[in-house]
């Protein structure tokens, strides 16, 4: 049975604050399992808020947090993300705020949906408050919890009727003011980039914010990235040199699963302003990395664009990568070899034909019977094919090798760094799908050089185009006069011949290729392996020996070695070629003092 409770007297005079009315407990909402939002009437100031619940003889302690409010009334949060915050409807919830006791009032009179909370908190309690007490819940339910789990719909419900909303642009052409999102894509889990534009006509634009579904408000100026959108120019007909179009990579201190309900707001500076909604959040990871990489060319210049948005977005977008693939399968062709002193890990995307041509050349030597031979598929849309031809293709070699299937496309680090988990040789050897052994015997070669130079900590051998010229012969970097003014991977003696007398010298170099490269299994581990801050297989192997040189380590270039290799197209150019831009800025700005001495030891 429930228990009716009495509303508190209240006095007609105001001007103690023991002649004030007691606070009334007006309304409660339930979010989740764990916490509750409160309205309270004439709250007293100060004083710390304590609640309780009380019913069968029994007074539990409910947590209680104050938010947001005004002399009129105020909103508390109840429960600590502890413990679960469930009661009978029986049972009654006690107020005491400041010493201001408040007689008990039964749950089932107060407790009403998040909406029509949200109603009455609109009615009770000025915008700004509201808008406060809103993100002050988030931010303390994100603190207890981590993220805003099951709270996330109940306070976007709150939020959605209760919130402040403000004039649509009007006007058309001829309008004062507008703005649009174009785009609005989840990074990770608290992460997001935008990209729209926003124009006025006076450019009195003080404040251009996103709204989150909860209530969060995230200031988008003047951090945004603006650009030349000539479109738009021309159809609010303003001069071209306006930059209209904007791009922000934005981070909530809270996770939130909300897709819908996302408006961008714009201010003035004489306090008017505008909102618009913006498009459901899209959550495409590979989609959002082009659209990204092609935003690379509107850098001016100067950095800020990568810096600022680029860069946290697709270093977030490629750590969620990573870590949401998985070796799904893999399958053994052939009998291991017992005690491998070599793993040969060689990344497959999409060009799996590379793997015939592999073994084709395999098969003359005895050598790479003896590796431990692992091929790591990184395009699984390819899977059901390969794996039916792999087993084939080793019927017609005879060479042995495992075929190891991801979940879904790492990119290069990912799948070099999962293959090196299987490795089992105490030597560990990076190849590109599309590099071919000039003659047998190259293996055992490079292993010993290896062996007989501790201080290597990476090896590569000579590479060589189809016609016999120099592909590689060790990495040097080079300074880019323009276009930021950064380093470049170049090659020693690239396109001279293959007999070209200073590339006949093997010797330590500023780095090496990862198209063929050899280090110690455990070197490789110990160091994260390929770092996965880089897009579609550029300036990883740079990145490792600059590491390794960190380490005290040198890079090798050997001489005596060589293969083919034919550049690039184990991963096709179209697709590198948006990259490209990117890791070159990626890898000088990580390396800039770095580069910078190197430089000038040469």
């Amino acid at each position: 049975m429930s228990v009716e409770s009495k509303p508190a007297p209240r006095r007609a005079r105001r001007g103690t604050a023991a002649d004030a009315p007691a606070p009334r407990l007006e309304a409660l909402t339930f979010l989740g399992e764990r916490h509750a939002l409160a309205l309270i009437s004439d709250p007293p100031p100060g004083g710390s808020p304590r609640a309780w619940l009380v019913g069968d003889g029994r007074r539990r302690r409910l947590p209680v947090a104050p938010l947001a409010g005004d002399a009129h009334g105020a909103v508390l949060l109840l429960g600590d993300g502890r413990a679960p915050l469930t009661a009978p409807v029986t049972e009654q919830v006690a107020l005491d705020v400041a010493g201001a006791g408040a007689e008990p009032v039964a749950l089932a009179q107060v407790n009403v949906p998040p909406e029509r909370f949200g109603q009455r908190l609109r009615a009770a309690i000025g915008a700004p408050e509201r808008a406060a007490a809103l993100e002050a819940a988030i931010a303390q339910i994100a603190a207890a919890d981590g993220a805003l789990g099951d709270t996330a719909a109940a306070l976007a419900a709150v939020h959605e009727a209760s919130r402040e909303r403000l004039p649509g642009p009007t006007g058309g052409a001829a309008a004062a003011c507008s703005a649009h999102v174009e785009g609005l894509w989840r990074v990770d889990a608290s992460s997001y980039y935008v990209e729209g534009w926003a124009f006025d006509r006076d450019a009195r634009l003080c404040s251009l914010r996103l709204l989150t579904p909860e209530g969060r408000r995230v200031e988008l100026l003047p951090g945004a990235f603006r650009y030349r959108r000539p479109d738009v120019n021309e159809f609010f007909g303003v001069t071209a040199s306006e930059r209209l179009g904007f791009i922000a990579f934005v981070e909530l201190p809270e996770t939130s699963a909300s897709a819908g309900g996302w408006v961008l707001q714009g201010e003035h500076g004489d306090g008017e302003g505008f909102e618009v909604a913006a498009p459901p959040v899209t959550d495409t990871p590979l989609t959002l990395r082009t659209t990204i990489l092609n935003d690379v060319e509107l850098d001016t210049g100067d950095g800020r664009l990568l810096s600022a948005h680029v860069a946290p977005a697709l270093t977030r977008l490629q750590q969620r990568l990573a870590a949401s693939v998985e070796i799904e399968a893999v399958d053994q062709h052939g009998t291991p070899p017992e005690a491998p002193e070599v793993s040969i890990v060689v990344p497959l995307y999409r060009r799996t034909e590379f793997l015939e041509h592999q073994l084709a050349q395999f098969v003359h030597d005895p050598e790479l019977r003896r590796a431990d031979l692992v091929y790591v598929l990184d395009s699984p849309d390819d899977a059901a094919r390969l794996r039916r031809l792999a087993s084939h293709l080793h019927d017609l070699y005879g060479v042995p090798f495992r075929l190891a299937v991801l979940s879904a496309n790492g990119g290069y680090s990912t799948a070099n760094n999962l293959g090196a988990s299987l490795a089992r040789g105490r030597k560990l050897l990076l190849l590109n799908s599309d590099v071919l052994p000039a003659e047998p015997g190259w293996l055992s070669r490079m292993v010993a050089f290896h062996d007989a130079h501790p201080e290597a900590g990476a090896l590569a051998p000579k590479l060589l185009y189809e016609d016999g010229s120099i592909q590689h012969a060790g990495l040097r970097f080079e300074r880019d006069a323009g276009d930021g003014g950064g380093w470049s991977n170049e090659h020693f003696y690239k396109g001279l011949h293959r007999r070209f007398e200073p590339a006949g010298a093997s010797r330590p170099v500023p780095a090496v290729t990862g198209a063929c490269l050899l280090i110690d299994a455990e070197l490789y581990r110990s160091l994260g392996g390929l770092r996965g801050i880089y897009v579609r297989g550029d300036y990883e192997d740079s990145d490792l020996c600059l590491r390794l040189r960190e380490q005290g380590r040198e890079s090798w270039y050997l001489a005596d070695v060589e293969l083919y290799h034919l550049e690039g197209q184990s991963y096709p150019t179209p697709e590198r070629a948006a990259a490209s831009r990117y890791n070159r800025w990626l890898h000088s700005d990580l390396w800039a003092a770095t580069l910078s001495e190197l430089e000038d030891a040469a």
